[in-house]
C-alpha cells in the first residue's frame, strides 16, 4: 500500500480518537493518557510520511 494511503487511513483513525478523547479522559485518566499517547504517535507517523513523500520528490 502506498505511504499516502496509509497516512490517509491514519488520519481517519486520528480524527476518530480525537473525537472521543475528552469522553475517554472523563471515564478514565489512564485510558485518556493512552489516547493522548496514540494521537502523538499518529502525529509522528504523519510527519514521517510527509518527510518520506518530500524525499521521494
Amino acid at each position: 500500500m502506498p505511504p499516502h494511503v496509509l497516512d490517509e487511513d491514519l488520519q481517519i483513525v486520528r480524527a476518530t480518537l480525537a473525537s472521543i478523547s475528552d469522553e475517554v479522559h472523563r471515564l478514565s485518566p489512564v485510558a485518556g493518557e493512552a489516547v493522548s499517547d496514540a494521537l502523538a504517535k499518529i502525529d509522528e507517523a504523519h510527519e514521517e510520511f510527509l518527510r518520506h513523500s518530500f524525499a521521494a520528490d
